[in-house]
Order: C-alpha cells, then sequence, then structure tokens
C-alpha cells in the first residue's frame, strides 16, 4: 500500500511539473531564439550562476528533462536555474522561413501559443563568378554540415553573451533572400552574418565550446570550422583562410580559432558566421546582445 501510495505522488509530481510553461518572449520575429520554460518543483537546477544572472544549466550527468513539441519537431530540455527558479528549457530558433501566424507549443497535456510575426528579412543581389554560381558540395561535405547543425549535447558551455567573431561591419544580415547573377534563388535565406574583412583577419570563438568540424578545401562552404556549445547551439564559421584548430579540442571565448578567407562558394574575402539552435538558423544579433 505504501509503495502504491508514493508511485501516486510521484505521478502527481511528475504531472505538476508539465501544468505550466512559459515561453519567453511569446511574441517573436522569424528568426529568433526563443526559451520554453517547465517549472521544476522544489530544489534547483544545479550548476552555477552566471555572472551575467541569465542562468546555466546542468553538465553531461543531468538527463534531458520532458520533450517540448513546436511545428511537428520534438526539442529536449535541460535543468535551468535563474536566480531562485529552477526550470526545465528549451531553446527554440523561430525558423526564418515560418510563415506568420499563431502557434501552439506542448509539452506534455500543457500548451501555450506563440505569435510569430515578420522578421522584416529584404533582397540582396549578389554576382559570383563562373564556378561559383552553383550550390556543388564536396563529396560528404552536406551530411558533415547536416550532422554538425544536429548536435544536442546535454552539457552547456557558453556563459553569457557571445561574443562577435570578427571586429569588422557587417556586409549581409540575417535573413535576406538573394539575388545571385540576377536570378532570384527559390526556398533560400542567408542564415547567418557576413563580416567583410581582409583575407588573414583573425576569428575568434564567440562562446566556449567543443570543436566539431575543422575542415578544408570543401567545394561550398570552404575552410570550416563548427563549435558546439552545448544543449543544440552550434556556430559555423565559413570561407576560411586558415583553420587554426582541429576536431576535439575545446575553446573559450574570444580564443582565436581561424583567419578570414574566400574559399568555397565566397565572392570575395568574408567572414559567413551563422549560429544553429537545435537544427535551425537564428539571428547571431540576438545572440550578441542577449545571455541566454
Amino acid at each position: 500500500m505504501a509503495g502504491g501510495l508514493l508511485l501516486l505522488v510521484l505521478l502527481v509530481s511528475a504531472q505538476a511539473c508539465f501544468a505550466a510553461i512559459e515561453i519567453r518572449p511569446p511574441v517573436a520575429k522569424q528568426g529568433q531564439t526563443i526559451e520554453v520554460l517547465i517549472p521544476r518543483a522544489g530544489g534547483t537546477a544545479g550548476g552555477d550562476s552566471t555572472e551575467s544572472g541569465a542562468g546555466t544549466a546542468a553538465g553531461d550527468s543531468t538527463p534531458p528533462g520532458p520533450t517540448v513539441l513546436f511545428h511537428n519537431k520534438e526539442y529536449k530540455t535541460f535543468a535551468h536555474q535563474k536566480g531562485e527558479e529552477a526550470f526545465s528549457r528549451a531553446l527554440i530558433s523561430v525558423p526564418a522561413d515560418l510563415k506568420v501566424g499563431t502557434y501552439t507549443i506542448k509539452v506534455g497535456d500543457a500548451s501555450e501559443k506563440l505569435k510569430v510575426i515578420a522578421g522584416g528579412f529584404g533582397v540582396q543581389s549578389i554576382r559570383l563568378p563562373p564556378g561559383k554560381d552553383n550550390f556543388v558540395a564536396s563529396p560528404g561535405e552536406e551530411a558533415a554540415v547536416d550532422g554538425a547543425k544536429g548536435t544536442v549535447s546535454n552539457k552547456q558551455y557558453w556563459d553569457g553573451k557571445f561574443l562577435r567573431p570578427v571586429q569588422s561591419r557587417v556586409s549581409s544580415t540575417f535573413g535576406l533572400r538573394r539575388r545571385v547573377n540576377g536570378k532570384l534563388l527559390t526556398d533560400y535565406f542567408h542564415s547567418g552574418l557576413d563580416f567583410a574583412a581582409a583575407t588573414g583577419t583573425p576569428v575568434k570563438a564567440v562562446q566556449k565550446g567543443k570543436v566539431i568540424l575543422a575542415r578544408r578545401g570543401w567545394k561550398l562552404h570552404g575552410n570550416t570550422i563548427c563549435i558546439d556549445h552545448g544543449q543544440g547551439v552550434v556556430s559555423f564559421y565559413i570561407h576560411l583562410s586558415k583553420v587554426l584548430v582541429k576536431e576535439g579540442d575545446i575553446v573559450d571565448a574570444g580564443q582565436k580559432i581561424g583567419a578570414v578567407g574566400s574559399t568555397g562558394r565566397a565572392n570575395g574575402p568574408h567572414l559567413h558566421f551563422s549560429i544553429y539552435v537545435n537544427k535551425d538558423a537564428t539571428n547571431p544579433g540576438d545572440w550578441f546582445a542577449k545571455a541566454f
């Protein structure tokens, strides 16, 4: 009898964790990262507090929490602490090409509405030389990139805001559609920021993480680095002239990892920089401005 009562209490407690969810913010632009928070009853989420006060998740030993469902896609949640509040948290990037409207986010039987508004993206015209006016990739390139985008590791490496990878002007913003050599590309949006800089300009890691790609000579992306920052957040550094790290390295925020170049499908020296959250490209500007 006592065992049955304990099981009932545990079931009620589990359901209580799903009784309410919070979306921050409840209204988001296309390409914006949002937080889905499920309160944890009693105790803390574990881990150390951050200087920014934005909160932190537990390390590798903490198993994922309840699953979040948004737009027919499942997201893992991880223990997260904000001040004295303990949550299970999922980070979601609203796809830049998701139609404007109201969507339901579900956790078990609980649900909340997310209003998606226009990102205000424009159209950019560029010219590419013969031989680069295509999306031809090297053997295995697309599979390696897609695999890196989908990396979801338990440990949160980052702490605070993300840094700019280079100190130079942005020549192409996030979300732009492209007209290449006079032809508008379909099913395409610019997945990151382009930083215009001279060849050889140092490129730095935007936050602490583990290098999961360090490749040279790809036809499409050129010399490329990808860093896993944990919990579904990864950053890409593309078209590099130099790669100064190797796969498996743990790098610190601000550490030099490469140099600007024009390798791969590029019309001149620049850094293409992207952040992916659970395999969807997100606006890096949000991560420079706010600590998640």
